[in-house]
């Protein structure tokens, strides 16, 4: 503060000195207690507003309250207030007894302070680097001039560190949305120079790839900096690029409205040498980011709806200056932190949404789910948290049947669930909240899945066996910037895991968790449980508390249930089997299959055979090989397997599908209608069909079928007609079905290509739930 008015004609002390006089300064201060605005304590108005973006339903907000307070004079009373001495040198650039406010910019090697007084704002530089911007500016504002689509302050240098600019704001009016004017403004300056030149010509870019490779900040997220270099490395040399004079720093904060002609101040990072569009993109994005609080997803809508008014860019057009936009941009403000000592909490933001507007030029080279992952763990970066089990590679390796397990707080859990619901890349989200985790799985839009387990407290069932507040406080950072798990943590949380739930540590595990657990935990699992029960963590209300989350976890997700039908010999049993193996690794869900009903009655010849004869001609005999005809018989018969339909269902529900797991029927009620014949039933279609009105309907119904001859290759169970006719006959009810209900799925699948048919079945059912 002191050689802040050095530059402009006083000494301030913090005693009385010889001729000084005392003067109390009152200030708002940052985030961090170091002072933002001051101004003169006896000031009968707030011009520190002068400062302010007012555009916001909450800046507005604060200025009523600001002009509220010193209009009762309250402001010595309500803001902080600091008294100093001063002495003036000859010609001060203000009289500091008048009402005047100071702002001192933002901390880095760009940084100074803006002082207004006397209707004028004054920019007081206070490193080499912003030296150099205000000379800059100066010129700039010389060069640019004021036309009919924009006007300029008037500017004069008082010296090499104060630069005089008019008030240009005064009675105009700031507007956080792009509109016409601020269009028409743009176009002004683009005039001033326009050329196209090789990308191998481009000096500027060349610098800040230059000084983009000198980086080595560890407050950067890793993933960022590695997007950036795939994307510069696949950068075409001998593309063209139009480039244009730009403001540099055009914002809703540095212009505003007067007569329907746009103010614009704040020249010093005006360029010859931006990317074509650069301040239109920056405007949307900035004020996005740091005013709205958008997601990117959000901030890309608005540039295409606002690009109509202010370049009508094609998409091709679009995305190629949006790509050179974010790349100059990110690769200047990188290298700009990377000198600041500390950052402020801006700098995050503008980073996580910059990291995740660079995905969309990646997709040729990353998958989506793969940009998710990097994505995921620049956002962890600054937080405390402990990855479970991940492995030492690149974090996007990660095998398609795995997850992400993290031990993080619960406040942070929260957080982590807002920031994933808002990323681009998600297509869908569903999160089970339990009484100890939430439970993640995302969709992308390209249909691949990616499940986290963000866990806030380590429980097996009702008791808790570790501490994750000390787990995230022994995590240790890799290579990738992922914190993992400590080794003695990992292999203690492994031997509780596979313990308390009765298994055996898996070979590649083994000698991983008896080299760093300690001996203390290496008890049987009656053991380990009575161990657990004494933990203060575990008694008293605690134990309640855990017990009802328990509970109450149970039934914390529904299952759905999944039928196949198709002639014998057309491959459901080995479709099934896959399918229960990608639901159980890649859903992570437990699968139960079932045969044809729910078989709460046995099958009929039960009564007369007994249970192990019956079931063994069941194996041994072909299918259709009844020989009943009788109407009243098949009606006794269906009625007996109808009744098991009618009650079994709702035991299936509350046995299987209320509690979380996926239930695959191989064949269901379908068969009694399209083939009653292979029950010994035969019934009019009408009455069996009729009877589905009154059964739950599974979510996902998939009929395969093949050509006759290639399910005659496989078995010979039936004939070439009757498979015609089978397949003819399921096809028509599944598309009749269909129609009748369109939230339900119906879907008749060829199956002659397995992994064809596994992808058309999983992505049916990833897309619909």
């Amino acid at each position: 503060m002191r050689n802040l008015f050095k530059n402009i004609g006083y000494k301030l002390y913090l005693k009385q000195q010889t001729g000084s006089k005392r003067i109390s300064f009152s200030y708002i201060p940052n985030q961090d207690g170091s002072v933002r605005w001051f101004w003169n304590s006896r000031s009968k108005k707030p011009l520190f507003l002068k400062f302010y973006n007012i555009t916001t339903i909450k800046g507005k907000l604060f200025a009523f309250v600001v002009h509220v307070i010193f209009f009762l004079n309250l402001q010595k009373v309500v803001f902080k207030k600091e008294t100093l001495y001063y002495t003036s040198e000859e010609n001060p650039l203000f009289d500091i007894m008048n009402d005047w406010a100071i702002f001192t910019g933002t901390p880095g090697p760009n940084n100074k302070a803006v002082l207004f007084a006397d209707k004028c704002f004054f920019k007081i530089a206070a490193t080499k680097n912003a030296k150099n911007l205000i000379n800059k500016e100066y010129k700039i504002i010389t060069y640019s001039g004021t036309n009919r689509l924009y006007s300029t302050p008037s500017a004069s240098l008082i010296n090499d560190c104060v630069l005089r600019l008019s008030d240009i704001s005064n009675n105009g009016k700031r507007q956080k949305k792009f509109s016409g004017i601020h269009a028409k403004a743009l176009q002004g300056i683009k005039e001033k120079y326009q050329t196209a030149i090789k990308i191998s010509n481009w000096k500027h870019f060349g610098t800040l790839i230059e000084n983009f490779t000198t980086i080595d900040d560890k407050r950067i997220p890793p993933n960022l900096m590695r997007k950036l270099k795939m994307i510069l490395e696949n950068i075409d040399k001998d593309e063209m690029i139009h480039l244009s004079f730009s403001h540099g720093d055009f914002t809703p904060w540095n212009c505003c409205v007067k007569d329907d002609i746009l103010g614009i101040y704040d020249w010093e990072l005006a360029s010859f040498e931006k990317p074509k569009g650069f301040d239109f993109f920056h405007f949307i994005i900035q004020n996005s980011i740091l005013v709205q609080h958008l997601p990117w997803k959000e901030t890309w809508t608005q540039i295409r709806k606002h690009n109509k008014t202010a370049f009508n860019f094609n998409d091709n057009e679009l995305k190629k200056y949006l790509k050179f936009y974010l790349l100059t941009n990110v690769l200047y403000y990188l290298k700009l932190y990377s000198e600041q000592e500390q950052w402020h909490l801006q700098i995050h933001w503008l980073l996580k949404v910059w990291s995740e507007a660079l995905n969309m030029y990646l997709t040729e080279i990353k998958t989506e789910r793969e940009l998710l992952i990097m994505d995921i763990f620049d956002y962890l970066y600054p937080q405390k948290y402990a990855a479970l089990k991940f492995h030492d590679k690149e974090p996007e390796n990660l095998p398609l049947n795995s997850d992400i397990d993290l031990v993080i707080s619960f406040q942070d859990t929260s957080k982590m669930a807002v920031f994933l619901k808002q990323n681009s890349l998600v297509n869908r989200i569903k999160i089970v909240k339990k009484s100890f985790m939430y439970n993640i799985r995302l969709i992308t839009h390209d249909l691949k899945i990616l499940n986290l387990d963000l866990i806030y407290q380590l429980k097996w069932k009702h008791l808790e066996f570790m501490e994750t507040h000390r787990m995230i406080d022994h995590a240790e950072q890799n290579r990738y910037g992922i914190k993992i798990s400590s080794p003695q943590d990992t292999a203690k949380y492994l031997y509780y895991f596979y313990t308390l739930n009765n298994s055996k540590i898996p070979d590649s595990y083994k000698s991983f968790v008896y080299e760093n657990a300690s001996e203390t935990i290496m008890k049987s699992k009656t053991e380990c449980i009575t161990m657990l029960k004494n933990k203060e963590c575990n008694r008293g209300f605690l134990f309640l508390k855990n017990l009802g989350g328990y509970l109450k976890d149970i039934f914390s997700e529904r299952g759905f249930i999944i039928t196949f039908s198709g002639v014998d010999g057309v491959g459901k049993s080995t479709v099934i089997s896959e399918v229960s193996e990608l639901i159980e690794k890649r859903y992570r869900r437990p699968v139960k299959v079932l045969r044809h009903r729910p078989s709460l009655l046995p099958i009929l010849s039960v009564f007369t055979k007994g249970k192990e004869k019956a079931h063994q001609d069941i194996v041994n005999s072909l299918p259709r090989q009844g020989k009943n005809d009788h109407f009243f018989s098949s009606l006794l018969r269906f009625t007996y397997y109808y009744a098991d339909y009618i009650i079994g269902q709702f035991i299936i529900y509350l046995k299987y599908v209320l509690r979380g797991k996926i239930v695959l029927y191989d064949r269901y009620y379908f068969d009694f209608i399209a083939d009653s014949k292979r029950s010994n039933i035969k019934l009019p279609e009408g009455i069996t069909e009729n009877g589905y009105h009154l059964l739950l309907k599974p979510k996902f119904n998939f009929f395969l079928y093949a050509a006759p001859e290639k399910i005659l290759g496989r078995k010979k169970e039936l004939s070439y007609h009757s498979i015609c006719d089978l397949t003819a006959s399921y096809g028509r009810l599944f598309s009749k079905l269909e129609k009748k209900d369109p939230k339900i799925k119906y879907l008749s699948i060829e199956n002659n290509d397995l992994d064809t048919t596994l992808g058309t079945i999983m992505k049916t059912i990833i897309a619909a739930k």
